[in-house]
């Protein structure tokens, strides 16, 4: 089948992409955080920044340009360093065919003569296109100075109007630039609802953060959208302890549309160093002194954030699985969407996918409102892999950070097609070494101490159904897991083999059921809880209807109500240097009220010698 186009954009490894991606793992605060400035701000003098409020003319490009010259040439006259004109400002932003009327190509004469022009003077200009790159349309801010481009900056998040019916493809780079001594960067109108590429720009060492716009919005929403948006403005300047200057259009002629502007220059602390009136055209001018970024205007200074949570941060924004091909994203998605019954949001949190990416595929592979398949009778317990992308627990999250899909599948309960527990296999196994293996982030492995990161890895899926595993770690020790649906149960194995030169003892492992997923079971509680080592179950509080797992050999069963669990934990006989030790585990479901008679029964099906 053809790869559709957003398709093909989701799963297509462009250099562009590569370069996003890897910006996007430097946001995760790991890799750039050196790049920040020291506790002292790099501003080393008074910068004067100015920013114009005003009317765009829709598609007319000449009649736009006309403007920009009179406001450079007024910002000139008040001493300015940097002046800032709207999204969009020399093309129109109203409709697609305002865009294509107003677009330019960086080689347009006209535009051309523009730059040119900047090298009468050392101000630098900031000024909206729509640009025209081949066959790909941008919403991009230009930067302009001493007679050339600086360079742009393009539209990183896109609205849904940008891409339909206006036509506008996302950029893939946060640049930043430097002039009279500060480091800026720009952000484009809807990307300050989000944090992301503010802090790419920050991180990158920008001091300076220019915000052009071009809001017509709803007349009745208006109020709450101006609300939003400077609140937005004020969250970043705090929080990243940057200077932030907003340029808006004014409009009023359009039914049921208005441009209000609410323009303005914040001080790193939030604070309004200039102010436009609302539908005004003004030109506004603020002066950004070194002293604004040291207490007592700002009170923190971001290298105070430890390693720890720096680290952990990059990892939680970058602790999705992109899908590799177009059949990986259908499996994938059918996995999420019609079994698992994720939300949009859950499958972008799971695929680094957009919404609108997750939309296009989800319909692309006519997922929407699909059904799961039914069971018949003599048909395997239905298991899948864990997705990850929704918390498998409801509870005692700390305990469990960034959950790790390789060592997690789903098992569907027999009775509701809808309800699940999640296995984790393993979750943790220790040795006479210490913590050997967790799958999550919480007590910090060996391996973790060490400053070592274990490479992500996925089950392979048999064609009967089961599932397999296999890491080796960086010492030679080795380990695997086994599922196998039956129709009665789940069979489960784990091995481990001892590559290094040590006897390995004190093998003692976890092997969690998260019941949080299945209906009737999970309430935060272990009252109804039956241990019979080697069996643990757990009854519904709906119906006689219970969850039971086993694993041999067994050293403790036991259930956290927090979760809420169950589990039944082996452990491994000590293992010498190049053997291999094995452990075999059951999960079964069983609706009726004499669970010891269920263990009996499970007992004479002599599951732990296959």
């Amino acid at each position: 089948m053809r790869f559709p186009y957003r398709l093909a954009r989701v799963v297509r490894v462009s250099a562009a992409r590569c370069r996003w991606r890897r910006a996007c793992v430097a946001l995760g605060l790991a890799l750039m955080w050196v790049l920040l400035p020291s506790a002292a701000s790099a501003i080393e003098r008074d910068i004067v920044i100015s920013v114009y409020q005003g009317e765009c003319r829709e598609g007319d490009f000449v009649a736009n340009l006309a403007t920009a010259r009179e406001v450079v040439r007024e910002a000139l006259a008040r001493g300015s360093h940097f002046v800032a004109l709207p999204e969009c400002f020399l093309s129109g932003y109203e409709s697609a065919e305002a865009v294509q009327r107003g677009k330019r190509s960086l080689a347009d004469p006209d535009l051309r003569q523009f730059i040119a022009e900047s090298s009468s003077h050392d101000m630098v200009v900031l000024v909206g296109l729509a640009r025209q790159d081949g066959d790909q349309l941008y919403n991009t801010e230009l930067v302009i100075h001493r007679g050339q481009l600086l360079g742009f900056y393009d539209k990183v998040m896109l609205t849904g109007g940008d891409r339909d019916p206006l036509g506008f493809a996302p950029g893939t780079a946060v640049p930043v630039f430097q002039a009279h001594g500060v480091r800026f960067a720009v952000i484009i109108c809807h990307d300050s609802s989000f944090p992301h590429v503010a802090l790419a720009a920050r991180l990158q060492g920008a001091e300076l953060l220019f915000s052009p716009h071009n809001n017509e919005i709803r007349s009745v929403a208006a109020d709450d959208h101006r609300h939003w948006v400077r609140n937005c403005h004020v969250g970043l300047a705090c929080q990243l302890k940057m200077a932030v200057a907003r340029a808006n259009i004014v409009k009023s002629d359009r039914p049921g549309g208005i441009g209000y502007g609410d323009s303005f220059i914040l001080s790193p602390q939030g604070t309004p160093l200039a102010e436009a009136r609302l539908f005004k055209t003004q030109l506004i001018t603020a002066t950004v002194t070194p002293a604004m970024f040291r207490s007592p205007w700002v009170w923190a200074d971001l290298h105070e954030t430890p390693a720890w949570l720096r680290t952990q941060l990059g990892q939680l924004l970058t602790d999705f699985r992109r899908p590799t091909s177009d059949a990986d994203l259908r499996s994938w998605l059918e996995n999420m969407i019609v079994y698992h019954r994720f939300t949009p949001g859950e499958v972008s949190a799971a695929t680094g996918l957009t919404l609108a990416e997750v939309t296009a595929a989800t319909e692309s592979h006519q997922l929407a409102g699909r059904q799961p398949s039914a069971r018949t009778p003599g048909d395997p317990l239905r298991m899948l892999p864990y997705p990850g992308g929704r918390h498998p627990r409801s509870g005692f999250f700390e305990g469990q950070v960034m959950p790790q899909r390789e060592t997690k599948f789903s098992v569907f309960t027999p009775w509701d097609e809808a309800s699940y527990v999640v296995v984790d296999l393993p979750e943790a196994i220790f040795s006479n070494l210490g913590l050997t293996y967790l799958g999550h982030t919480h007590i910090p492995t060996i391996w973790d101490l060490q400053g070592i990161t274990l490479p992500r890895l996925e089950w392979q899926r048999g064609s009967d159904g089961s599932l397999t595993s296999e890491r080796t770690l960086p010492n030679g020790i080795a380990f695997g897991a086994q599922a196998k649906p039956t129709p009665a149960a789940v069979h489960m194995e784990l091995w481990l083999r001892n590559g290094t030169a040590e006897q390995l003892s004190g093998l003692r492992v976890q092997n969690c059921v998260m019941l949080a997923a299945a209906e009737g079971f999970g309430e935060h509680t272990t009252s109804r809880h039956v241990y019979r080592p080697p069996y643990a179950a757990v009854r519904a509080d709906n119906a006689p209807r219970w969850i039971i797992t086993a694993w041999d050999p067994v050293q403790r069963c036991w259930g956290n109500e927090r979760c809420p669990c169950l589990h039944s934990d082996p452990q491994f006989p000590d293992c010498a240097p190049g053997d291999t030790v094995r452990l075999r585990g059951w999960l079964s479901f069983y609706e009726g009220d004499d669970i010891q008679a269920e263990f009996e029964r499970i007992e004479g099906m002599q599951w732990r010698r296959e």
